[in-house]
């Protein structure tokens, strides 16, 4: 005698779905019966990492930064097509759903412990090694970088190359280790450098200024205090603000090896390694390279 025996299942719930979808990107798939599309909507999710850590260790900033929102924006696109499609997918599921080996609890917490430690530790891993975002909270850069910007420093920068004269950088400030600092590099190791009449000498050379014209400095006026001048150094240049505060002399001295010197830009507001000593090179931590968010006016965002 022929029997028929009915499989039992359970209606999928496109809120289940919608939820499993957030937790892990193709989870919500894997729930409705999609596994091969919860799959690959899964691994998409993480696909960009490593070109973004590898666009930002072998190209520019801005190539970099370019590379990142781009590669942020598809991310967000798959994982609100993810949401949307599981739930109207869970909702169009009118019969009775048959389980299947993969519709596991543990197989969900799975994929939701590798959804969730997986950006985590590359997120740490990027903050700690390549790339890393900072808020200037004073005026001691100013002209150059201003109170209030947001700025990418490029902590890979220095595998690759040798800090260089001119360098904006954050380094840890020897007095309080709990704290970073901004500041530019004037000199390295074994030069020697002297201010004399808020001259900057540099291997007994004194160092050329050039006026700036005050047009180039009005979207910028809130934060100057003092007269604004390019200092050519070496094969770099860059604005400096000098003051009646500017300090008029610092007795010559020898930058040790394995260590920088560094000075604010706004030169008559600021602690520096006039007052804290030469910078060891191995508490510097990067360079500036971009300003994301810029005070005062869009014009100055980009590359630094």
């Amino acid at each position: 005698m022929n029997t028929s025996t009915k499989e039992k299942g359970t209606k999928r719930n496109p809120f289940v779905a919608l939820v499993l979808s957030i937790a892990a990107t193709g989870l919500g798939h894997v729930y409705c019966g999609k596994l091969t599309k919860g799959l690959i909507l899964f691994f998409i999710s993480f696909a960009f990492a490593p070109i973004i850590v590898t666009g930002i260790q072998s190209m520019s900033s801005t190539f970099s930064l370019i590379l990142v929102i781009f590669s942020v924006l598809i991310l967000v696109g798959v994982f609100i097509y993810a949401v949307i499609d599981a739930f109207f997918i869970a909702k169009r599921m009118d019969s009775p759903f048959v389980l299947k080996e993969f519709n596991r609890w543990y197989i969900y917490l799975l994929f939701i412990v590798v959804s969730i430690s997986y950006p985590t530790n590359l997120s740490s891993n990027i903050r700690s090694h390549i790339i890393q975002a900072f808020t200037i909270p004073s005026a001691s850069m100013v002209p150059s970088i201003l109170k209030g910007d947001y700025v990418l420093l490029n902590k890979f920068i220095y595998n690759t190359q040798s800090p260089q004269r001119g360098d904006v950088v954050v380094f840890v400030n020897p007095n309080d280790r709990h704290k970073n600092w901004i500041k530019r590099i004037v000199a390295l190791p074994n030069d020697t450098i002297e201010i004399r009449n808020k001259v900057l000498f540099i291997n007994d050379e004194p160092l050329a200024y050039r006026s700036i014209s005050k047009t180039k400095l009005s979207i910028i006026q809130d934060q100057i205090t003092g007269s604004v001048v390019e200092e050519i150094n070496g094969t770099t240049n860059y604005q400096i603000m000098l003051s009646n505060n500017s300090g008029a002399n610092f007795r010559k001295m020898k930058v040790p090896n394995g260590h920088c010197f560094v000075l604010g830009d706004n030169r008559g507001n600021c602690e520096d390694s006039r007052h804290l000593g030469p910078i060891p090179l191995r508490d510097v931590m990067g360079r500036v390279d971009f300003i994301y968010l810029p005070a005062e006016t869009w014009s100055r965002f980009g590359v630094f």
